[in-house]
């Protein structure tokens, strides 16, 4: 039973405790995820199975897709809802200028991660650090924002929902906060759930509830080449796979390409190779011969 599991996470669990229910019900041997979502958020979540899980490294770059809920007017530790409020402002939200603002949040950016995060400082991870009062410096990281935009803003409430792509690494938590600073009048995450990662959508995904009360939980694994559908494929005959099986690299018909692709033995998905120029050499392989 390899392969992968789209999960639609509810609020108030972590992906860890997500992974533990998973496996529980499976009763897997190995089952990772490929990009944490906080308590706090809901939405996709990509698992793998049993020996899908040597395909991580391949997902936990990819760019994800956020709606989220921002309250102004304040700052907490965490720089969302679960958080402590640290500071509180009594300015007014400014819808218009809101959205000019986030024209200089687009592109790439210069973004300082949450001192509640996993990030490690000297060792440890940052959250550890932060959740024993121990002040957290995190140096800025250059992150992507592909979209940012604002869907709808209630001055009354003080509240705005927007929309974001943002690049592996970046934290909408930051954006947040950072977003707040700007405009002047402090801003924390109330809500978030993530909609897409890469071109996979949430709507693909059954919900935990759902797959943890279904009395056949294996019709929702998926093959691991499906979540793998940004990388393209390269087609093989028996020879030239078994070559690819043994570690050896082979030289293919067609026109050249740099990069990863998918490789199929007799539409059988085998793995995800290298191919420089037409040369194809493995990297990493789901079977062996």
């Amino acid at each position: 039973m390899d392969g992968a599991l789209l999960i639609d996470k509810p609020k108030g669990i972590t992906s860890t405790k997500v992974v533990e229910k998973v496996k529980r019900k499976l009763r897997a041997k190995k089952v990772g995820h490929t990009g944490t979502l906080d308590p706090i958020a809901t939405g996709l979540l990509i698992l793998l199975i049993n020996e899908a899980t040597r395909f991580a490294q391949f997902l936990t770059n990819l760019p994800k897709t956020y709606v989220f809920t921002l309250k102004f007017g304040a700052e907490t530790d965490t720089y969302d809802a679960e958080g402590k409020v640290v500071k509180t402002y009594e300015g007014e939200l400014d819808c218009e200028r809101l959205k000019e603002i986030l024209k200089e949040f687009r592109g790439e950016i210069p973004q300082k991660p949450p001192p509640f995060s996993a990030k490690k400082v000297k060792g440890k991870r940052a959250y550890e650090l932060a959740r024993k009062g121990e002040k957290v410096e995190l140096k800025p990281v250059k992150v992507t924002v592909y979209k940012l935009e604002l869907v709808s803003c209630n001055p009354e409430e003080k509240e705005a929902e927007l929309i974001t792509e943002i690049s592996s690494g970046g934290y909408v938590r930051s954006l947040a906060k950072d977003i707040g600073d700007k405009l002047g009048i402090g801003a924390y995450v109330k809500d978030l759930r993530r909609t897409k990662i890469d071109g996979i959508s949430v709507e693909e995904a059954v919900s935990l509830e759902e797959f943890l009360s279904a009395p056949n939980p294996e019709e929702y694994i998926i093959p691991v080449e499906s979540v793998l559908r940004f990388i393209p494929e390269v087609r093989l005959n028996s020879f030239l796979a078994g070559r690819i099986l043994n570690g050896q690299s082979v030289l293919i018909e067609g026109e050249p390409y740099n990069g990863l692709v998918k490789i199929y033995d007799n539409g059988r998905f085998i793995g995800i190779g290298e191919l420089q120029g037409r040369v194809l050499k493995p990297k990493r392989l789901l079977v062996k011969k």
